[in-house]
Formats: C-alpha cells, structure tokens, sequence
C-alpha cells in the first residue's frame, strides 16, 4: 500500500494533466499534423525552470495530495527546478536532445535519515522528443533515460531509470518558442535519492510544472531560386507545366510554393500545370517561402491562338459539262486562320489566283482542275472534273461542209483532244507533292508496293510559281485521260482523295 500511495500523487498531479492535455490536443489536430510549419535540420537548445516534485519513502514525502504534507510546508528552501537541453531536431516532429535537470526537492532536513541534510539533486538525461502537429502551437511527449544525484552528507548512491514529459510548444517567431512542461524520473535503486531502502522500490523526483525558452542555435537557410523553366509562347487551351529549381538541399524545410499565372489562377507546388482561355500576354511567377524567408522569379509567356490550318469546303465547277468555248464558273469556299490563298490550276496550263475564278476551254475533253489553298498554318487541296462538249451545232466532218441532222438533235458527247501529230500526249496521277527528294523517293516506293506491277510509279521534279522545287510522285503516263480517270475510279482505295491528273511533257 505503501507503493501505491506514493504512485498516486504523480497520477493526480499537475504535470499528469499537462501531459493528457498535450495527448488530446494532438488527437484533435490531425489536419495540423499533415502540414507542418515547423523547422527540421537545426540545432536547438532549452532552458527553463519550474516546481520540483518528490515521491519517495519518508513518510513525510507521502501526502495524500501533492500538494499537501511536509515537503513543501517544512522543507529546506522552496521546490524548484531548472533546466537546460540542447539537441537537434531532425525533423518537425523528431528530435533527439541532451540535457540536465536540477534543483531543490524540500523535505524537513531529512529527520528519518542521520547525517543526510543535502536536498539537491541533479538528474542528467537523453530524451527522445515527438512533436504532434506543426502549427503555432504544438503537442508533445518524450521518453528517454536519466541518472539522479546528490546529497554530501553522506552521499547517496547514483540511480537511473526511464524519464517521461511532455507538454505544448508554442511558436514566439522563425527561431524561438515558449513551452510549458511537466516530467517524472523513476529512479532505482530506492534508497538512491532520500537514502532509505525502506517502502517502496524506486523514488520519483519531478518537474511538477515548468516553462522555458527553446532557440535555435543554427542560422537558418533562406530559398533561392535557382531556375524558372517554362515556355515562352503557347496556343490557348493547351495546358503546359512550369517548373521551379530552388536550393532544396540547403534551404531550411518546409519549403512553401505559391504559383500566380498573372490570369487569376494559382497553384501550389514545385511544379504547376496551367492552360490559357484567351490570348495575350502573360506573366507568371512562383514564390518559395520558408521560415527564414521569401524568394521570387517570374517570366512572360504569349498565348496566341491555335494554328488553324486551311480546309477546303467546297469546290465545283458550273456549268458540267461545258462546251468549249464557254465560260465556266469556278468556285470555293475554305475555313481556317487568315488570310487564305487560292490557286486554281485547270488541268489545261492555265491557272488563277482567286476564289472564284472563271475559265474557258477552248478544246474538247475531260480536264481536271486543281485547288489549293493555303495559309501559314498549311493547305488543303481539291480536284474538280470538268467535262467539254462541242459546241452544239460544230462540224465535226474533216471538210468542214457542216454538221449532219442528227447533230442538230442529239447532245454532242465530250471527246478527247486531238492527237499531236508531232508527239503523242501523256497524262499522269499525281498522289504526292513535297519539297524533299528523299521523302517523295520513300513515298513512290510505297506506292509501288501497293499498286498492281503493271502501273508504274515514278518521281518527276517540277518548279513551282515560287520557285521552289517540287519532287511529285506520278502514277502513269497513261495515252489518254480516260485510263487515267478509270484507275482513279478502280483505285480510290488506294489513292489519296486529293489525287489529281497531270499533262506529261
């Protein structure tokens, strides 16, 4: 009973309900856990003072409350400890630290024991500290090992044992906090701090409430932005990443980033995701912050809208057919960014830079006309086919003496140009146009993989109005324009749709 009576005071003191209050603030701060705003990777050191308290087995150190009894009504001098730590905290919430408790535990002048007068002890320690939570004020507990002693008249023997605290510590500024604690050393052997092996097994000496100051002994390391990596244009609604390299290795942690796109959005993070809506120019900077203080960078970025490229949507001829002779109306219409160009090439050697132009074929036959437009963004290309008549009425006799009845009443049908009589005429397909030999070389072999063996691919050069070199992958020749048009009938599978036909010289 004896033992029980001496445990139950540190159950019912004031440093026990520091220390529960310490254990449910941390349970009630879960959020102040996940995000620490405290320092890691300094040295610290610790210095305070407070109530002593003393459990032991004189009869006059056994009240029924700790606050009650001889040890502090007829004791020699007033109960009171200081202390002193240094260490290092590893983390915002681990930290190993070194240090020394002493003071004056008051009894009166030992009666029950001859010869000991002596009531200071000094308690050296190793203590293992966890901080709960990271905000202004923090939690914590700590366990570690201590030695306790003193008294000279005789001395008493050294003891040692477990020593348990905690407490909460609040944050004063970047380098310095405030922190309230209580703490109990059981120590053993019994009669190693009041000399009397006599009751209970161990004694207890205490810090029943005490406050210090906590500084830190190391400077602290500011960020410093090293580099601001991002581009320097981009097409609205892409989303692009920029990134922050800061001296992480030195500076002290946490590192808090704050990012401002110069739109109204922000982000957090080392590295920030963003896509602007509208076009313009825009500056974006990043902020890293620790405790020791604030680094800044910024860039300018260009949103400029997206490319849109040219993309015909309609082309066609009127009338179809035509006779020769008459004029056809030739007309488009292309989306895209502007400004648009267009170029008609008639599948005759004549060509116009317009939308709309109008034409005249002067021969008979079936011709392929060719659109292209373009912007700085690309082209798009279309062919039309347009068939010419003889005009109604034509003599077609080799004299000339006149059209037959029945040419006055039937519709003439289109007819092939006439022979050269000099040089036969050839027509090609044309299926692909490109400024770079090896590339049209890659795309004829291609074609000639996939087309029959009886249809030959070759790669003609050609000068353009610009005079640029053109490489074009021609499919051909054919004798006549209608086997050409029957393999793009036979082969449109195969074929691009922009496929158009060529006069070979």
């Amino acid at each position: 009973m004896v033992a029980l009576r001496s445990v139950r005071p540190l159950v019912l003191s004031a440093g026990g309900a520091v220390l529960l209050v310490g254990l449910l603030v941390g349970v009630l701060l879960p959020s102040a856990h996940a995000q620490s705003q405290r320092a890691d990777d300094v040295f610290y050191g610790r210095l305070g003072g407070g109530l002593s308290d003393f459990t032991s087995d004189l009869s006059s150190w056994r009240p029924t409350h700790p606050f009650g009894g001889g040890k502090f009504t007829r004791g020699a001098g007033p109960p009171f400890v200081f202390v002193g730590e240094v260490g290092y905290q590893f983390s915002p919430h681990w930290a190993l630290g070194i240090g020394v408790q002493g003071g004056n535990y008051p009894v009166e002048v030992y009666p029950e024991i001859e010869g000991i007068s002596d009531s200071y002890r000094y308690t050296p320690r190793v203590l293992g500290r966890y901080t709960i939570g990271g905000g202004a004020v923090a939690p914590y507990i700590d366990l570690g090992v201590h030695a306790t002693l003193g008294g000279d008249r005789p001395p008493t023997r050294i003891g040692a044992g477990p020593s348990v605290g905690g407490g909460v510590d609040i944050r004063l500024g970047r380098a310095a906090s405030l922190y309230v604690e209580s703490r109990v050393n059981l120590t053993v052997p019994s009669g190693a701090v009041d000399g009397s092996d006599s009751g209970t097994r161990f004694d207890m000496t205490g810090q029943l409430l005490g406050l210090g100051l906590k500084v830190h002994l190391t400077a602290p390391t500011p960020p410093r932005i090293i580099r601001l990596e991002g581009p320097d244009t981009l097409d609205t609604g892409t989303s692009v990443t920029f990134a922050a390299t800061v001296n992480e290795e030195a500076a002290d942690r946490p590192l808090d980033y704050q990012w401002d796109f110069g739109d109204g959005a922000t982000a957090t993070g080392r590295t920030a995701t963003h896509a602007y809506d509208r076009p313009g120019r825009y500056v974006v900077s990043v902020s890293a912050r620790n405790r020791a203080g604030t680094a800044e960078a910024s860039t300018a970025v260009v949103a400029e809208p997206p490319p849109e490229p040219p993309h015909i949507a309609t082309a066609r001829a009127a009338p179809e057919p035509a006779a020769a002779g008459a004029a056809v109306q030739f007309s488009a219409a292309a989306t895209g960014g502007n400004p648009i160009a267009y170029e008609w090439r008639f599948g005759d050697g004549a060509s116009a830079e317009a939308a709309s132009p109008t034409h005249t074929y002067d021969t008979p036959g079936t011709y392929t006309a060719r659109l292209r437009v373009s912007n700085p963004d690309g082209d798009d290309t279309r062919t039309v086919t347009v068939r010419v008549a003889r005009p109604a009425g034509a003599d077609t006799s080799a004299s000339g003496a006149g059209p037959s009845p029945t040419d006055s009443t039937t519709t003439p049908e289109p007819t092939a140009p006439p022979a050269d009589t000099s040089a036969q005429e050839r027509w090609g397909i044309v299926v692909a146009s490109m400024s770079e030999a090896g590339q049209a070389a890659l795309v004829a072999r291609r074609y000639r993989e996939q087309l029959p063996g009886s249809l030959r691919v070759e790669v003609r050069g050609a000068e353009s109005d610009r005079g640029v070199r053109r490489h074009r992958v021609v499919v051909g020749p054919f004798e006549e324009t209608e086997a050409a048009q029957q393999v793009l009938r036979e082969r449109a599978e195969m074929l691009p749709s922009g496929a158009w036909l060529l006069r070979l010289e």
